[in-house]
């Protein structure tokens, strides 16, 4: 119950008390200690939480000052410590071709709509960590929208790169 408890206020507590895993003894931690009840849920839409809690993270390293390639490699590690520590093989995601099934896809964009506020606050740190001009509110605002969606794209390149 503890383990269900810390999954739903991993996502819904505001950015302030948001703690990001940095030190491998936390990584190690969550590997061993987090499980969701995954035969319940099934194996993909496990794989949905453990998606959108690493493109989450990856907004909350943001906002905390971390640089977005520190940022990135925090929250790979997540998803792959959380992955690993509940069973689940990455090759479920995907299709055939080598995309994240649709199901998983319509999960994680409704999951990734929870840090949507950390979301839109990360997005100008990320033009200007990149030396690039601060994006239009409008800009902004389709960037947040549409993020779940860009961090399943990456996964796709990164597996699809692999694969080859």
């Amino acid at each position: 119950m503890n383990k269900l408890l810390l999954a739903s206020l991993f996502l819904l507590f505001p950015l302030s008390v948001f703690a990001v895993p940095t030190k491998p003894e936390q990584f190690e931690k969550l590997e061993n200690e987090f499980s969701l009840e995954c035969q319940k849920y099934g194996a993909e839409s496990c794989a949905a939480r453990f998606i959108s809690m690493a493109a989450c993270t990856y907004v909350f390293a943001v906002n905390q000052g971390k640089h977005p390639d520190e940022a990135m490699s925090i929250a790979d590690e997540l998803f792959v410590r959380i992955m690993r520590g509940n069973k689940i093989q990455p090759k479920i995601m995907f299709t055939e071709e080598k995309n994240i099934k649709p199901i998983i896809i319509n999960e994680v964009a409704e999951r990734t709509a929870f840090c949507k506020e950390a979301t839109e606050k990360a997005v100008p740190k990320l033009f200007k960590a990149r030396g690039m001009e601060e994006p239009s509110l409008e800009i902004q605002k389709r960037l947040t929208d549409s993020f779940g969606y860009w961090w399943i794209s990456t996964i796709e390149t990164i597996y699809k790169k692999g694969k080859k």
